[in-house]
């Protein structure tokens, strides 16, 4: 058991440092960082409620027999109820924070709440394997990274939003975006598994190109917000000091 949780827990926490890592310049205290995680942890019990909710008013989709059910199942069963939790608690989150001052806060504490998700659904799926230890490997690699690129998409756009743009398309892609990304990777994830040997194939080609993509924009997002940052923390030239002026004649 012991070995099981360390082996779920040890990307979230590399995933984790380095997210904080990236921060660097001024970084959230630990135990913001911590209870952001908790949040996280938290949302997964909360996406069962949605989806229990989904399913009683008919929207709940679960079928793994055909590429029609795996793109449906990718959507109702998979990102919309977890994208969803996951907003709501960094909502909830965030709207009590007196440390969120940063365009960055909002991808670092997105993340946490991402890789507190990711760290509780792995935990869950290896005591569920009989191959715990290469499932955790796989998952290790694609699915913690997933769940951790799409929480900075929201935390991109969830700052974007909290510090002054107030374009209605930017209000939308706070959620649409991760919800956008997670149906992608999980309607591919899935069809892998109703494919034949050819379509497998070319499912998993996708596949890595889609994660390369989520990565490089992940990286494009941080540090777009961390040139933000730089400028809102610079202070503006004094009139007379910019070293372009020239000093006043002589009486």
């Amino acid at each position: 058991m012991i070995l099981i949780v360390a082996l779920a827990l040890i990307p979230v926490v590399l995933l984790g440092w380095w997210i904080y890592r990236k921060d660097s310049a001024r970084p959230e205290p630990l135990r913001e960082l911590v209870r952001a995680f908790l949040f996280g942890v938290g949302s997964t019990f909360v996406s069962l409620v949605i989806s229990t909710v989904m399913n009683y008013v008919g929207l709940f989709v679960y079928d793994l027999g055909s590429f029609t059910g795996a793109i449906s199942t990718a959507l109702f069963a998979a990102a919309i109820p977890e994208e969803c939790a996951k907003l709501l608690m960094l909502w909830l989150f965030l709207s009590k924070s007196k440390h969120y001052d940063e365009y960055l806060d909002g991808i670092v504490y997105a993340a946490c709440v991402g890789l507190g998700f990711a760290g509780t659904e792995n935990i869950l799926y290896l005591l569920q394997s009989d191959d715990w230890v290469g499932t955790g490997i796989v998952r290790g690699l694609t699915a913690v990274p997933a769940h951790f690129a799409i929480a900075c998409a929201m935390g991109y756009f969830y700052s974007k939003r909290h510090f002054g743009d107030r374009s209605r398309i930017t209000a939308v892609c706070i959620l649409a975006v991760p919800i956008l990304i997670h149906w992608i990777y999980d309607a591919l994830a899935f069809s892998e598994m109703v494919a034949g040997p050819a379509v497998s194939v070319v499912v998993n080609v996708l596949f890595v190109l889609l994660i390369w993509r989520v990565y490089k924009s992940t990286m494009r997002r941080i540090n777009e917000l961390r040139q933000h940052d730089r400028a809102r923390m610079t202070p503006p030239p004094f009139p007379g000091n910019h070293p372009s002026s020239t000093p006043p004649p002589l009486p």
